[in-house]
């Protein structure tokens, strides 16, 4: 049933080959690593049910177990029709992240690698050195903000010589708002203005949260209540924090993943997205999006790297009711801040992350399912993710920027978004791309490009600039 490969070129992995990033070398466009979980299964559904319509032509899903991507993946997949706009997956790749010599074998057949193995901070480095070292691109779905800065730190400097682009945080966190404002400022550039302000609310509804991103978080939590106990006791209870756990030192000048002019227009856009309130331009009261801690280092990137810095942004929640009954959001959003405290509360006592791990389990299977359900039916929608970002330039010009799609945040919409990103860094393998480095999704492909990459996969995209000044 599977496709077999053609014979590969020979690659040559030394140093004096970094420069040559040779397309004809690569029998695959993609290849999905860490296919057997959450999200790589929702990857490789992407690809076999829409591949050609993001104008790839091969691609192959990567595990450590070939056993499991066969029961879980592709027996599943397998006589299924992929309609026009499908292709068929080559060969399955064995690689392990422990393994690294599987993940040079894998990268060097590839054009770009996305992978899905988190939690990345335990599994991520190998993939990162592999591609750098193989001048392979690279898209992941982590969230991990401190992660990135260690990689970027450690392999930014030899991926810009080898040109090679290692883009983070290609799905939900954190592709809506940072291509939504940076629409919305060149739209306002285009106009002969400058975009000073934006609040963007964030909304998903359906599907499920991907295992990786709540161990994730449960990961941090653990590490943190260790080391506070460590602490408090003079190190008679708990154990030392791991060494991946400690501070990272400061990044070297120049490595910094937020440019340093911009970091602090970041901290400001930082505190006051997590500081609940009114918004003014959404004229509701509004709490914080749980993803912001995340988007905001995003979004600021890419406006130092394409030219709109210093703007002050702001993230907030969005699916909250927002009308008189609800007292223009009041209501919900303290009601949305009690159960944060409460959840903060149950953090500190023992068995927290056991317990949320098998209430995680519980609630989750059901949502879980239904999704890979709708996935491995023709990749069927499977909830709602809307980002709405209003702004106000420097002549007090309105700007709206808003963005929708027919999927579920966690699952359907983050595999589309990163392999809508991956597809079009593959249209451009070994044409001296202007970005390279670690770099948004944005700056990486191009924002204008990325936005008319989504519309073709179906997500609604429309930004309008008022005629007049608001002031």
């Amino acid at each position: 049933f599977w496709p077999r490969q053609s014979g590969l070129s020979t690659w040559d992995i030394s140093q004096s080959n970094h420069h040559c990033k040779m397309a004809e070398q690569r029998d695959l466009d993609i290849v999905i690593f860490g296919a057997t979980g959450d999200t790589g299964i929702v990857g490789c559904c992407y690809l076999y049910f829409n591949g050609k319509k993001l104008g790839i032509e091969r691609w192959a899903p990567a595990a450590r177990n070939l056993g499991k991507l066969q029961e879980v993946v592709l027996s599943r997949i397998e006589g299924k029709d992929t309609g026009s706009d499908g292709i068929l997956p080559a060969d399955p790749i064995q690689a392990d992240s422990g393994d690294y010599d599987s993940l040079l074998k894998m990268c060097a057949r590839t054009k770009c690698v996305l992978t899905c193995a988190g939690p990345f901070q335990r599994y991520g480095e190998g993939v990162v050195k592999a591609c750098v070292e193989s001048g392979t691109d690279y898209v992941d779905i982590t969230g991990e903000m401190p992660w990135v800065q260690k990689m970027k730190a450690k392999y930014g400097k030899q991926a810009e010589e080898n040109g090679v682009r290692i883009v983070s945080c290609a799905g939900y966190d954190s592709v809506p708002p940072d291509l939504t404002t940076f629409l919305a400022a060149k739209a306002l550039e285009a106009a002969g203005d400058r975009l000073s302000r934006l609040e963007v609310v964030v909304g998903c509804w359906g599907g499920a949260f991907p295992s990786g991103t709540i161990d994730t978080v449960l990961d941090g939590v653990d590490a943190g209540k260790n080391a506070a106990l460590h602490t408090v006791s003079f190190g008679t209870l708990g154990t030392a924090p791991r060494k991946r756990y400690t501070k990272p030192s400061p990044p070297p000048p120049g490595c910094e993943y937020v440019p340093k002019a911009e970091q602090g227009s970041c901290s400001d856009s930082l505190l006051w997205s997590l500081v609940p309130g009114y918004s003014t331009l959404h004229r509701q009261f509004c709490v914080p999006h749980f993803m912001a801690f995340i988007n905001v280092n995003v979004v600021h990137h890419t406006a130092a790297k394409t030219g709109y810095g210093g703007i002050a942004y702001r993230e907030r929640m969005g699916g909250l009711p927002r009308g008189p009954m609800s007292l223009y959001g009041l209501m919900p959003a303290l009601l949305s801040l009690g159960g944060l405290a409460t959840i903060c509360l149950l953090a500190l006592l023992p068995y927290f992350s056991t317990i949320a791990r098998k209430v995680r389990d519980s609630l989750n299977a059901w949502p879980a399912q239904l999704v890979r359900e709708k996935i491995f039916d023709g990749y069927k929608s499977t909830g709602k993710v809307t980002t709405c970002g209003i702004g106000i330039s420097e002549k007090g010009v309105a700007v709206n920027s808003n963005m929708s799609s027919l999927y579920d945040a966690g699952l359907g919409f983050t595999m589309l978004s990163a392999c809508t990103v991956a597809a079009e860094m593959v249209k451009t393998f070994g044409k001296n791309p202007t970005e390279t480095g670690f770099c948004s999704a944005v700056v990486a492909v191009g924002g204008q490009a990325l936005a008319e990459a989504l519309r073709v996969q179906g997500v609604a995209i429309e930004v309008t600039v008022a005629q007049q000044s608001r002031l």
